[in-house]
């Protein structure tokens, strides 16, 4: 009875971390590139890795905002930088930073860490 709350807790985790990496090779394979404006950097106040707010237009016009992570970006992008993005034509609001998108898919190592460890606590909850 116990082991039901961490064998949905690892389902859940393990399905986050396949929609997340099926998300970054769809935008591999029909991703449009397109310059992105950054528009704001936060820096949290305890250290931790920045946020970039990304701003880039889409053929019908649009102006779109992604937020990315500072080790998504090419290293030193300020605000003002421009970064390339790549965007799914058929759902705009999917887009990754290029430099984040076209890393091979084995070296995506938080989301093979995540399916690891949530695999693990399924695995072990279920049969352990």
């Amino acid at each position: 009875m116990r082991k039901i709350p961490y064998v949905v807790l690892g389902l859940s985790a393990l399905l986050f971390a396949v929609f997340a990496w099926r998300r970054r090779l769809v935008l591999r394979r029909r991703g449009v590139a397109v310059p992105a404006h950054c528009s704001a950097v936060q820096r949290p106040a305890e250290g931790g890795p920045a946020r970039l707010t990304l701003r880039y237009p889409t053929p019908e016009g649009r102006t779109r905002t992604h937020l990315a992570g500072a080790g998504d970006c090419p290293p030193g992008t300020r605000e003002g930088d421009s970064v390339e993005v790549l965007y799914d034509p058929r759902d705009p609001s999917r887009a990754e930073t290029a430099l984040a998108a076209r890393t091979a898919p084995w070296q995506h190592y938080d989301l093979f860490g995540l399916m690891g460890v949530s695999l693990a606590v399924t695995l072990v909850s279920a049969f352990g």
